[in-house]
């Protein structure tokens, strides 16, 4: 098992702290939601990479830019998010569990078996793809009058569990592509995508999108039945999504 470094160690440190001071000082994050963001932070940067932690801080503000958009609106139609479009701990729970497990599989271990830092790498940005397609899918979904249920396309007011638009749907596919490239542009010259060909940005952009459907599948269904709660319906879905890009990696022969 390797060791880590100190100067690591201590540029993860600082990192986090900057990350998640910034993050509370802007209300991107109440303060349950900076304590643990300054813990799966740490995990991230120390078993993942240092500028895993920079893509994070790029999904938060990302989303939170979507969530303060017509935040009034939003709020009349009871579907904002927080007092002020701030996160808590349990949304940022939800959107960081998948990305983290995989910071944790992708650090050599002799517990359990670990994936090469390339293939996490991707199985990553497919976690961070899903979480902001389904975030800015719902913040600015939300705000369509044309909301169709998945399962029955039947017409649904905005908001609820499983809606999705037209709107919502283009602002998932521009999430999942705008994470994946931006990703992708920030990891390539660390050498951590130089074995994948530049095609295979197209397994974050892909299947970060469908993470959004599943997202709304199953809020469709096991959460409007009261079987699952709207974080635990997130952190399945990302899952998901992630395991799917393992299983289209494994037979591209990554």
């Amino acid at each position: 098992m390797p060791t880590l470094e100190l100067a690591n160690v201590i540029a993860v440190v600082v990192g986090c702290t900057i990350l998640v001071t910034l993050s509370y000082l802007t209300k991107i994050l109440d303060w349950q939601g900076t304590a643990l963001g300054f813990v799966m932070g740490l995990v991230v940067g120390l078993f993942g990479d240092l500028l895993w932690l920079v893509l994070l801080l790029i999904f938060l503000i990302t989303g939170f830019g979507a969530t303060r958009y017509k935040y009034d609106l939003k709020k009349t139609r009871r579907v904002a998010e927080g007092k002020r479009g701030e996160r808590g701990f349990a949304s940022v729970l939800a959107n960081g569990w998948v990305p983290m497990v995989v910071a944790v599989l992708s650090y050599p271990n002799d517990l359990v078996d670990t994936f090469p830092k390339d293939i996490a790498t991707v199985l990553f940005l497919t976690a961070l793809s899903s979480a902001a397609a389904d975030t800015i899918a719902s913040e600015l979904g939300s705000l369509s009058d044309k909301v169709y249920l998945i399962t029955t396309f039947k017409k649904v007011r905005a908001g609820i569990n499983g809606g999705m638009s037209a709107v919502g749907t283009a602002a998932a596919l521009t999430a999942a592509i705008y994470i994946s490239l931006v990703g992708w542009l920030v990891l390539w010259p660390t050498g951590q995508l130089a074995s994948f060909p530049p095609i295979y940005i197209l397994i974050p952009i892909i299947l970060g999108f469908s993470g959004c459907h599943i997202d709304s599948l199953l809020g469709a269904t096991l959460e409007n039945r009261g079987v699952l709660n709207k974080d635990r319906v997130n952190i399945l879905s990302i899952g998901a999504a992630t395991l799917l890009a393992l299983a289209a990696m494994t037979l591209l022969g990554a």
